[in-house]
């Protein structure tokens, strides 16, 4: 059988879908000395029928060598490249294809375009699975410079020293990373949970180079000693706060005095110590101290000796203790924040008339004293901002000796609470702050109904005035004579949609709406009401009783 008659044959078997037979043929055909590209053509699509997309490509290319300036060879390249997921072959043989079919036949042109758009298709599919892929994979933040890396690493570490433990958990890069920046081990929190290690670890990766040392009260004393011979090394003079508890600190000190590093006292910054006896021991290395804030828990007469030493306090807190406040604010002239709690004033010897201007005085906290009037009259504070008043004791009206001509105009925030006052000085306080923001009044009883009309407008100033137009936090726990209108005047004469219009048509100067309201402990309040509260503030609570005040009422 001649070649000619064995390709007749498989075309004829090819057209009755008898492709194995017809694959024989052609094969026959090829062996028979047949190099014709109908013959490779005819073969590449049999094998193409049968899934032998491989085999189907040779043969193509067979025919592209063979008859390169005819179109069946690059079309059919094309269609087995998309197959076989080559789709960038595929269009460029799409393109040589074209090129080769003439132009009235639309047709075959339009079956290579829709090939080039499914291929154009897949492609982009494939890129956006690849891109995908290298999103959930990628480590595109490791090709930072180590520096930038270390500067992130600051800013985490700089709002909560602790994240420095979590961050260098996180991988090995991330980890090497931290242990090799001292600055970021520089504050030590010394703990009851492995003390003497922690201590050890800290000081070595921070290079010695610790500024901010704070000792936990639950220390054991038997830690002392190791803990304190694992810290000898660092660098005293780079520390800047301290917090420790007084024995503690009188063993440090010892520590310092033996390294001839009690210089080191006076470039602390922070100092917090609670109960520190024989005090007076330490004050000659407090001498042109850069104190700038103090914290003391347990306050002595011995320490009084501080203040003809200690001149740059910002921020003083004195717990427990008896003190003499004017020498301590007399040395202090730039004090901003200054919070007292469960001391006892000491009166003055002499000078009693003199009177302390803290101009910077900008926060001032009372917490369980008997008496505050030895403190009030001496203390001038015009940019007061923050007022605290709780547990005052021993006084007609708490508020008498701060409503005086002078108001307090820079005042924001007032809360006072478990405190003798009448309505009349709040009133006073109150039409004074016209900046005011938070108001407080908790656990006082016949002053809040009067103060809440005040405010509201229920019945009008004297000046016609609308008060305290800042005001958006308003906590009024434990006043248990407050009733349901007058926290619903409150609410209602802020609501923007509520607010009139002045006779002449205009709308009044807009009051700020109340954002948060606490009513928590007033029995009074109806509770066919708290629905309306929950729907126009923000943050409403207005719980009656504790659980177990509660179970006792059963």
């Amino acid at each position: 059988m001649s070649w000619k008659a064995s390709f007749q044959q498989g075309i004829s078997n090819f057209k009755r879908n008898q492709y194995s037979e017809a694959l024989a043929f052609f094969d026959e055909a090829i062996s028979l000395g047949c190099d014709s590209f109908t013959v490779y053509d005819s073969r590449a699509a049999v094998h193409e029928k049968l899934g032998n997309n491989k085999a189907a490509l040779l043969d193509a290319k067979k025919v592209v060598d063979t008859a390169p300036d005819r179109w069946q060879g690059y079309a059919r390249s094309a269609r087995l490249f998309h197959a076989l997921t080559k789709n960038e072959a595929a269009l460029k043989m799409a393109d040589l294809a074209l090129e080769r079919i003439k132009p009235d036949d639309a047709q075959r042109r339009q079956g290579l375009h829709a090939l080039k758009s499914q291929a154009t298709d897949a492609l982009k599919a494939a890129d956006d699975r690849r891109r995908a892929r290298i999103a959930k994979t990628a480590y595109h933040i490791g090709k930072l410079p180590v520096e930038i890396f270390a500067e992130i690493f600051g800013l985490v570490v700089a709002a909560d020293h602790v994240q420095i433990l979590n961050l260098s958990h996180v991988c090995k890069h991330w980890r090497g990373i931290a242990i090799e920046t001292p600055s970021l081990w520089q504050t030590l929190v010394v703990s009851k949970k492995y003390p003497t290690r922690k201590a050890r670890f800290w000081v070595q990766r921070a290079r010695t180079q610790i500024s901010d040392l704070s000792f936990h009260h639950n220390i054991s004393e038997m830690d002392w000693p190791s803990i304190l011979l694992e810290l000898t090394p660092l660098h005293w003079h780079g520390l800047r706060s301290l917090a420790a508890s007084g024995s503690l600190f009188s063993r440090l000190y010892d520590m310092l005095h033996k390294l001839s590093k009690t210089k080191a006292i006076s470039h602390l910054e922070h100092l917090d110590v609670t109960g520190c006896p024989n005090f007076e021991r330490f004050l000659p290395d407090f001498e042109d101290s850069h104190l700038d804030t103090l914290k003391v828990a347990n306050f002595t007469p011995s320490m009084g000796g501080l203040w003809s030493r200690v001149h740059r306090l910002k921020t003083m807190s004195i717990e427990a203790g008896c003190i003499e406040i004017v020498p301590a604010l007399t040395a202090n002239p730039s004090l901003e924040n200054l919070m007292l709690c469960d001391i006892v004033p000491i009166p003055m010897q002499s000078g009693g008339d003199d009177r302390v201007e803290l101009s910077n005085l900008r926060c001032l906290k009372f917490f369980n004293i008997a008496s505050i009037s030895m403190i009030t009259r001496v203390v001038i504070a015009p940019n007061l901002q923050v007022l605290h008043l709780f547990s005052i004791g021993h006084s007609s009206d708490v508020l008498l000796e701060f409503a005086h001509p002078d108001p307090l105009r820079a005042l924001r925030e007032l809360r006072i609470g478990s405190c003798t006052t009448t309505a009349s000085s709040l009133k006073i306080i109150i039409a004074g702050a016209p900046l005011l923001e938070t108001l407080q009044i908790s656990g006082i009883h016949g002053v809040v109904n009067d103060v809440l009309d005040f405010i509201s407008g229920t019945h009008p100033n004297d000046h016609h005035q609308d008060m305290c137009t800042f005001l958006k936090h308003v906590d009024l726990t434990n006043c248990g004579d407050l009733l349901t209108r007058n926290a619903y005047s409150l609410v209602k004469t802020r609501l923007h949609t509520d607010q009139p219009a002045t006779v002449d048509g205009s709308q009044p100067e807009c009051r700020a709406e109340i954002e948060s309201l606490r009513l928590d402990g007033c029995p009074l309040i109806e509770a066919e009401m708290l629905p309306w509260f929950r729907g126009k503030v923000k943050v409403f609570s207005c719980v009656y009783m504790t659980k177990k005040e509660g179970k006792q009422r059963r």
